[in-house]
This record gives structure tokens, sequence and C-alpha cells, in this order.
């Protein structure tokens, strides 16, 4: 059995390694080759705040109204708990009341940590606050919207003792004090208006008050993205959800208002998005044609794979007309990603096979082999001497850009819309 460690020395670094455990652990999605690094900053353009660990939109605002309440309640002169404590305690107690509100439906309603039912001495390793608190600051809820969760603590922490250490010295309640008054605009959150009830009645639903605040920050704070404009138009909006849950990235590239986009801005990164994947998959189906053809899995799997492998090169023959590879890295470098000299090297030149109708078998193979090695060193399957059986596919299967989340967060919002104003649904 394997297994991963790490030096801890950050929350920071903490939550970048759990993050890619959460990914690691569903089938299908073990990057292989190492294309991720493009699959992300597409995804970031198109969608920024999105992440695949996320389920629902509703945890954007509570995270907020959580952080919210946390200053407003727990008073500098009490010595109180930092945010991060608070919020681990408050996350749970959440938590239970979700999952007392939706009882036996509870584990398909995306509730984190739903599988431990109101056990408080039970809890997710990743809690809502760290998975959305990107989204958080993206979206405007947050700001300065440059902070980590920990750095925002950590600021928090800190002027709570500066405030403290003034009222001690004026003996005055902070009440009307102007340095207070400073205190709070450093670090703000922005909520929406709840109900008093809001709190007793929490549910996993979007309030209507949620659901329309939630819209206009998304559409304010990253009106030039995808997801912005999807969410200014009732219209795209109904295009998008009425695509079925399993629907494809191919399926929503070809939705009417893509091909109407009068931004390039807008529908390069999607139409490179869906080529991107058209052309890389081949990689993937050869690397698992080689897996199978080393002898570390079955003839049917091997013929499978080689049909599969076919049926690519038949569709590759009409290679993207408007593919731009320089596009595309400029997307990566635009957000702040930096892949390997020999993660770019390998997909340049196997863009270039493609673009050829993968008719060079051989160098098709020596570019994926390499690329696996260099990839993932002495764990690479097709290294020399590795015996592991391979009986599934492995790597990559599909890429989604993460349009499940986001066609889950846009139903929430229209959801949480169509319900009537008030504190919970």
């Amino acid at each position: 059995m394997s297994s991963i460690g790490w030096i801890d020395f950050s929350s920071e670094h903490r939550e970048k390694v759990r993050t890619v455990i959460d990914l690691l652990s569903a089938p299908g999605v073990v990057d292989e080759l190492g294309i991720g690094v493009v699959r992300d900053s597409f995804a970031d353009s198109m969608f920024p705040g999105i992440s695949t660990i996320q389920t629902r939109a509703k945890y954007f605002t509570l995270t907020a109204h959580l952080v919210r309440r946390y200053q407003l309640s727990e008073r500098p002169k009490r010595n109180p708990r930092t945010l991060e404590r608070y919020l681990e305690d408050e996350e749970k107690n959440c938590r239970i009341r979700l999952v007392n509100r939706h009882c036996d439906v509870r584990l398909n309603l995306g509730i984190i940590g739903g599988s431990f039912g109101i056990r408080s001495d039970r809890d997710v390793v990743r809690r809502p606050s760290s998975v959305y608190w990107n989204g958080l600051r993206l979206f405007g809820f947050i700001s300065p919207s440059n902070l980590s969760l920990a750095e925002f603590s950590r600021r928090l922490s800190d002027e709570r003792k500066q405030l403290r250490a003034l009222l001690e010295e004026t003996k005055q309640e902070r009440g009307d004090d102007q340095d207070a008054e400073d205190y709070n605009i450093r670090l703000r959150v922005h909520t929406p208006e709840v109900g008093s009830d809001y709190w007793e009645q929490l549910s996993i639903d979007l309030t209507h008050e949620e659901a329309v605040f939630l819209r206009d920050q998304i559409t304010r704070c990253q009106r030039d993205s995808l997801i912005g404009q999807i969410l200014k138009h009732d219209t795209w909006m109904d295009q998008v959800l009425a695509l079925s849950e399993t629907a494809s990235f191919d399926e929503f590239s070809e939705l009417l208002f893509i091909a109407g986009l009068k931004s390039q801005e807008l529908q390069s990164p999607v139409q490179h998005a869906r080529d991107f994947w058209r052309i890389m998959e081949g990689a993937h189906i050869r690397y698992n044609c080689l897996l199978q053809a080393a002898g570390f899995g079955t003839n049917a799997l091997k013929s499978d794979f080689d049909t599969r492998w076919e049926a690519w090169r038949e569709k590759i023959k009409h290679f993207p007309p408007h593919w731009d590879t320089t596009f595309m890295w400029a997307i990566v470098q635009r957000h702040g990603s930096q892949p390997k000299p020999h993660t770019r090297n390998f997909i340049n030149q196997w863009i270039e096979e493609a673009r050829q109708g993968a008719e060079n078998l051989s160098r098709c193979d020596e570019l994926v082999s390499h690329q696996e090695r260099l990839n993932k060193g002495n764990r690479a399957r097709l290294r020399p001497g590795n015996q592991d059986a391979v009986n599934s596919w492995m790597g990559l299967i599909k890429v989604e850009y993460r349009l499940p989340q986001v066609m889950r967060i846009i139903r929430d919002i229209r959801e949480g819309e169509q319900r009537e104003g008030g504190s919970h649904a």
C-alpha cells in the first residue's frame, strides 16, 4: 500500500496538499501525463472561483455568514477563538443542522460531511471554508481579496489585539470609537440579508436573498468571465440548465449562445478548451495502448484501446481549424501557471503529431513514454522492469473543466431566485 507524506510548513501548504488528495480520490482523474496545468488554466479562465470539490452554491453564502458573524460576535475583550478555530466548530454545527434538516436524503444533496451524520466527534478534513475561500475572494465576499484564509485569520487576530489594547488604554467601549470603525473597514465580509430564523431553519438550498446576492456578486466581480456572462443572461442560464446533468464539455461548447458570443475573449477559451482535450485525448488513449501492449493487462483491453486509438485517429484527421497553440500558452501564463519544460515540450510536440494525423506511431509512442517517465519518475508504469497489473483505464478519461460544478451552482441560483423572499427554503 502506498502513502503520501509532506512537511507541514503552513496551513496554506496543507490545504494545497489536501486538494490534490481530494482530486486523486476519484477514478479517471489522475494526471499521468501532466496536462493538468493547461486544463486548470482554461477552467480558471472560464469559471474563476469554482473548483471540482465544491458541491453546492449554499456554501459561498453560508461561509460568508459565519465569517461575518465571527466579526460581530466574538468580542476582542473576551480573548476569542481564532477565526479558523471558530469555523472549525461552527461548520461542524452547521453540518449537523443540515443533516437534521434534510434527514435521509442528505447524502444526495452535496452536504459536506453528510456521511458523518450528526456525530460531533467526526468531521471532514476539508471544511467548506477552505474549499470555497478562493471563490469568496474572487466573488467579492471578502476584502482585501488577496488574503488566504490563514492570512485573513491572522490579520483579524492582530487587529483584535490592537483594538483590545486601545480599548484598555482609553477605557472606551467599542461602539462609536473611530479606531474601532477603522478596524472594521480593514477586513470586510459582504453578506446578503437573512431573517431571524435563518440559523434555526438552515437549509442546503439558497434563500431567495442569497441567490440574488450570489448572482450579483459573480456578475459584478467576474463580469468578463464566462460564468459571469452566463449569469447576466437568463436565456443563457436556460440553455445551460437544459443540458443533462452528465453533459460533456463538448456538448456545452455547442450551445447556441457560445457560438453567438461576440467577444473572442469569451469564445476562444471555450473553443480551445474543447479542442485541447480532443487533441490530447489521443495521447491518453495511446498511453493505455502501451500499457496493454507491455503485457500488464488483458487481450480484451488491448483490443478495446487499439480500436479507440484508430477511432481517435480518424477524428483527428479533421484537425481543429482554429487551433492556436500560442493562444493556449498565453492562457496558461495569464493565470500564473508554470508548466515544467518537459511538459510544455510534450504538449507542443503531441499537437504537431496530431496535426499530421498521428501517422508516425513510433514517434507518438516515444512522446508518451518519455513524458510519463519524466512526469511520474520512479512511479512510471512504463518504466523497465515494472510488473504492476493494469486491468482498467489509467489516467485522465475526460476533461470537463469544472462544468458539473458550474451547472450545479447555476441551478442552485436559479432555484433560489424562484423561491419567495424569506430567510429559508
